[in-house]
């Protein structure tokens, strides 16, 4: 299994497991896992970074869609507000990358 698989397995198991219980230092891990993420998944393909940065924006601001739902609106909207952290932390990444790309030039 490749590193870039590990990480993801990781960074959804957080994110689930966070939305049902209190994880110490939750941020820092999902932060953590996200730079991972981010610096795994561009050194893979870099042609997904595009697909990265969009899909960081839909996530954040689409996260609080579900808390109408009753009874498990609640743990979806963490769910998705706890990806949207490690998602936007990958995306930081890979905005770092391609600024180090472009200076590199």
């Amino acid at each position: 299994m490749s590193p870039l698989k590990v990480v993801r397995l990781a960074a959804l198991a957080i994110a689930v497991i966070g939305a049902f219980v209190v994880i110490p230092e939750a941020a820092l891990v999902m932060v953590l896992l996200g730079v991972a993420l981010g610096f795994l998944s561009d050194q893979a393909d870099k042609d997904n970074r595009t697909f990265f940065l969009i899909f960081a924006l839909a996530l954040t601001t689409m996260s609080g869609a579900a808390d109408g739902l009753p009874v498990v609106g609640g743990y979806i909207t963490t769910i998705l507000g706890n990806l949207s952290d490690i998602i936007s932390a990958a995306a930081v990444a890979i905005i770092i990358m391609v600024i180090k790309d472009r200076v590199m030039e």
